[in-house]
């Protein structure tokens, strides 16, 4: 089995790759955004594969490349559903001569919101830690007799 591309290795293929093809076959396609550039915002480990954030003129997704465990081989285009700490999520299979294979999730496509590569870069970011995240669990509310009570009390009322 070769060695693994240092995560800086890997997001230089991935940028190349990508940029060659911004230059090429979507320099012209109306849904590109001229204000981003191609850049993988975010990499890392996760649970023996690399999760990466990557940004383009015409998308922003989330890479599952792989890492340390067994990859999973499957048909380009084929769906598989992971589950992350912030919950279950699909993604599609894909596999790029210049980087080779990978799962993505969309997250903005087309990205026309986007007015700047920093804003765009910060989000994608953003993304990709909060999928690595547990939600927060919302504060159980108190009954509403509860509260009735605690106002009535308050107010002098609780007598009546």
């Amino acid at each position: 089995m070769p060695a693994l591309p240092t995560p800086a290795q890997l997001a230089a293929r991935i940028e190349a790759h990508y940029r060659a093809v911004a230059a090429g076959p979507m320099a012209d396609v109306p849904l590109c955004n001229p204000r981003l550039s191609v850049r993988v915002a975010q990499l890392v480990e996760w649970d023996g594969v690399r999760v990466a954030a990557l940004v383009m003129p015409w998308a922003i997704n989330l890479l599952i490349l792989p890492g340390s465990a067994p990859w999973q081989a499957a048909e380009s285009l084929a769906k598989t559903r992971w589950h992350f700490p912030s919950g279950d999520y699909e993604f599609v299979y894909g596999t790029d001569v210049g980087f080779g294979p990978y799962q993505v999730c969309s997250l903005f496509s087309p990205a026309p919101e986007f007015d700047a590569m920093e804003t765009a870069c910060d989000t994608a970011s953003a993304a990709l830690i909060a999928l690595l995240q547990a939600p927060v669990e919302p504060v159980e509310a108190r009954p509403e007799a509860e509260v009735s009570s605690r106002r009535r009390w308050l107010f002098g009322r609780h007598a009546a």
